[in-house]
């Protein structure tokens, strides 16, 4: 339905306004206008929408300051899979192992305190029993390139570390030593292809000679490593996310100093905290139902880790012909807020394709962010409205504005999570469904 709100002054107070106000986005003289009761603001909740999920386009991952790995399935979404991979740099150049002993190659990897999905988010430890593997990569991860969440990295068949078996928990936390340390997770890499690769650390032969003048001449001999689940038994319920860059997340080789008749436990580490890059990626396997967008369809998806988008298309704005947007909210109804293992994202983003068709935040996005350091004025959180049901509430009207004046490559937004490795999912009810996603808009007529 449509209403005429004001009848008072008309356009040319509203060309004096925006002359004076020198208002650097439309949106702001339409705020303005709204302030000042200007003519023919009209309200509209009938606008034309067409939501259908679409699979995500695959984008960069590489450079983040937190990894995830781990995999879970189940009927409704089928099965997803988060690896990592990763490199390592030296803990100081010039490193020589003389009368040394191995004992062992150990990969530690820092939990993050949140992020996880799955039985991980219920149970500490999980009951469920994780099963991962470490291959070798032979391949360079090129510093300062952006890799997408779906780059495959060739690695050796021989794996340095196969069946690893354990149970996540990121609250306990780990005694070395005598000294407790943070919770993290500690693999031995003890397959043969781990233990050869230790010795060649300790006593470096060949192609590995001079391994340790520099970061450069290590990265090139030692590519580093892809953190995965195992690929006889995907299915570990959790995806666990750990710290890229923390001081935890290392490789350490353990060995015994024989000089001079002694015996004297010592290491050497190979960090990732600077000039050393991780990549994640993701794959999904859906079931047909989710992304073919039946005519009878009342659901829309929207799944992290590059999972599931949610298309939002505006066919019929452009008809509105020369207006002021002066707010745009989009509102849409959940349609299931799963359960504590596998919970609903607390926040969700739309994006714009842009000329080079990849996906950037809305302009309202950007101010909001650019203004408050934050998604206050957007929204897009999810809200308890009472009688177990949840919105989400988006201001767009910035991208609206854009949208009306036609000068985006397609009528359309894209909801998301903010970041690639969020790994949350939810259900929406689309345009025809009960409780129907709906655009509420309040708009100037300009002539």
């Amino acid at each position: 339905m449509e209403y005429n709100l004001k009848s008072l002054l008309y356009s040319m107070l509203a060309v004096g306004l925006f002359s004076a106000m020198g208002c650097s986005k439309s949106s702001e003289l339409g705020l303005s206008l709204v302030e000042q009761e200007q003519s023919d603001i009209l309200f509209s909740d009938t606008s034309t929408l067409i939501l259908t999920t679409k699979e995500a386009d695959p984008i960069g991952t590489s450079g983040r300051s937190f990894m995830v790995c781990g995999a879970y399935t189940d009927a409704e979404w089928g099965e997803s899979i988060a690896s990592s991979y990763m490199n390592f740099r030296l803990n100081s150049t010039g490193a020589s192992f003389p009368n040394s002993v191995l004992d062992s190659l150990v990969l530690s990897l820092a939990y993050e305190s949140y992020g996880h999905y799955g039985e991980l988010r219920v149970a500490k430890p999980t009951v469920t029993n994780q099963v991962w593997e470490i291959a070798r990569v032979v391949e360079d991860i090129e510093e300062a390139t952006t890799y997408n969440s779906d780059h495959v990295f060739m690695t050796d068949g021989n794996l340095l570390k196969s069946n690893f078996q354990f149970n996540p928990n990121d609250t306990a936390k780990v005694t070395i030593g005598g000294t407790e340390f943070a919770p993290h997770l500690r693999i031995r890499l003890d397959d043969q292809a781990g233990i050869d690769l230790a010795k060649t650390f300790l006593d470096p032969q060949g192609t590995a000679t001079g391994i340790y003048e520099s970061n450069t001449k290590f990265k090139d001999w030692f590519k580093g490593i892809h953190v995965r689940p195992a690929s006889n038994n995907p299915t570990n319920g959790s995806i666990v996310r750990f710290k890229s860059k923390d001081a935890l997340t290392k490789l350490t080789l353990y060995y015994t100093d024989t000089s001079n008749n002694g015996s004297v436990a010592k290491t050497f580490e190979f960090l990732t905290n600077e000039d050393a890059e991780v990549v994640s990626t993701f794959q999904h396997t859906h079931p047909v139902d989710l992304t073919d967008n039946l005519a009878t369809d009342t659901l829309v998806y929207v799944q992290g880790l590059d999972g599931l988008h949610t298309k939002v298309e505006f066919p019929n704005v452009g008809n509105l012909g020369n207006v002021i947007i002066n707010k745009a909210e989009l509102v849409l109804m959940v349609a299931d807020t799963g359960n504590n293992e596998f919970s609903e994202p607390i926040q969700l983003v739309a994006k714009i394709k842009n000329s080079s068709n990849e996906l950037v935040v809305v302009d309202d996005i950007a101010t909001s962010i650019g203004k408050y350091g934050s998604y206050f004025v957007f929204g897009g959180v999810l809200e308890n409205i009472g009688n177990h049901k949840f919105v989400y509430r988006m201001l767009i009207s910035e991208q609206m504005q854009a949208l009306v004046d036609g000068t985006t490559p397609e009528k359309a937004i894209y909801l998301t999570l903010p970041s690639a490795l969020d790994p949350e999912r939810i259900k929406l009810i689309n345009h025809q469904g009960v409780n129907k996603a709906k655009l509420y808009l309040t708009y100037t007529k300009i002539q």
